[in-house]
């Protein structure tokens, strides 16, 4: 192969490498996950690796009929700042989504100071 061919050849690898380096779109911080239970629905608060959810201050989901779902989970950190499994509200009746606005308080791992993370489902 010729020397022109070689460069034109690693120029085109170049610019195809640096298109897929593009950093990936972040995560939203939470997701919601549901879960049929009997008559009801479960729905549990999955968050992006690296964050956690404050107990502090219970996450919500605000329904676009009024009602109010509050997160809990019956097990916490030693300081019972946060929650140590995902926390969890039960919707009475069987739902494939609910909309409305959740609003928790996140932490990265290391961090002292949360922020409030308001989602429209």
């Amino acid at each position: 192969m010729s020397h022109l061919g070689l460069t034109a050849w690693a120029a085109a690898a170049l610019a195809f490498s640096a298109s897929c380096a593009t950093p990936p779109k972040p995560a939203e911080p939470l997701g919601v996950q549901t879960t049929l239970i009997g008559p009801n629905t479960r729905l549990t608060l999955i968050t992006a690796p690296g964050l956690k959810v404050s107990a502090l201050l219970k996450p919500a989901l605000e329904l676009n009929d009024g009602r109010v779902l509050r997160f809990d989970s019956p097990r916490l950190t030693p300081d019972s700042a946060y929650f140590a499994e995902p926390p969890s509200a039960l919707a009475p009746g069987r739902h494939g989504e609910l909309r409305g606005t959740l609003r928790a308080s996140v932490c990265d791992e290391g961090a002292a100071v949360c922020r409030t993370v308001v989602l429209d489902l």
